[in-house]
């Protein structure tokens, strides 16, 4: 019997050893997978970011930093974009802090990507903080549809998008439509997208937006009518003038 199991082992040993070297194998390569696809994650904007800014408000930023509830998801946002060096410093230009004191201060991480990356790294930044903790709203101007959280949408009801829903939002929006520059002067770009089809002859409710002239980037403002999003808070509406205004933190392509 002993001679038997001698046997079997000397025949099938091999196989065992190929076997056992194989599982191994589709472990590690697992592992590998699973490590690879959750930095590919959490390095990606999650977002959708065109790539063209043609508005940013440094100080709106700072603002939705300090008051607007997002400041540890923007902390956050930016230590996942940058990472960390091997002695747990935030790898930030002009920045000297490790991840312990990036919790006491997310202030001045924030405040220092900003200042050192292009402004629209600084919209993908923004964009994922909100959409991180549900704080925005998402507003298609020529289909007059509104995407959002579950919440969000069941406060707005079932009706598409329209100015007096709109209104109603007291979160940040995301605004996609058709927009012109309807007026310049005194330090402020007037921005206008219409509610519905562009191309429709008849008039109807538009989209405000007033820029501060000083954060506007004249050089890539197109002429003539043009497709942009705008993110910002909605601010008040003009009954006699159609007009839903809207503060702009960033508007881009």
């Amino acid at each position: 019997m002993a001679v038997d199991r001698g046997l079997w082992w000397s025949v099938w040993w091999p196989w065992a050893a190929v076997w056992l070297t194989t599982a191994l194998a589709l472990v590690v390569a697992a592992v590998v997978l699973v490590l690879a696809w959750r930095a590919r994650h959490r390095y990606a904007p999650r977002a959708e970011v065109p790539g063209l800014t043609l508005y940013l408000d440094e100080k709106a930023v700072m603002d939705l930093y300090q008051v607007g509830g997002y400041g540890d998801a923007m902390a956050k946002e930016v230590v996942d974009r940058v990472g960390v060096t091997k002695d747990g410093k935030i790898a930030l230009k002009g920045l000297d802090m490790g991840l312990e004191g990036a919790r006491a201060s997310g202030r001045e991480v924030v405040k220092t990507y900003i200042e050192n990356y292009e402004p629209i790294a600084v919209v993908g930044l923004l964009l994922d903080a909100l959409e991180s903790g549900d704080g925005v709203v998402h507003v298609d101007l020529r289909d007059r549809t509104v995407r959002g959280t579950p919440a969000l949408v069941r406060a707005l009801g079932e009706e598409s998008a329209r100015t007096a829903r709109l209104r109603r939002i007291d979160t940040y929006v995301s605004v996609r439509g058709v927009f012109r520059v309807a007026e310049e002067g005194s330090g402020t770009t007037v921005l206008l997208a219409p509610f519905g089809d562009p191309d429709d002859p008849e008039e109807g409710p538009q989209v405000r937006v007033e820029c501060q002239s000083a954060g506007l980037r004249d050089d890539v403002v197109p002429d003539g009518v043009f497709n942009a999003r705008c993110l910002g808070k909605v601010q008040s509406w003009k009954a006699r003038d159609g007009e839903l205004v809207i503060r702009p933190i960033a508007v881009f392509q």
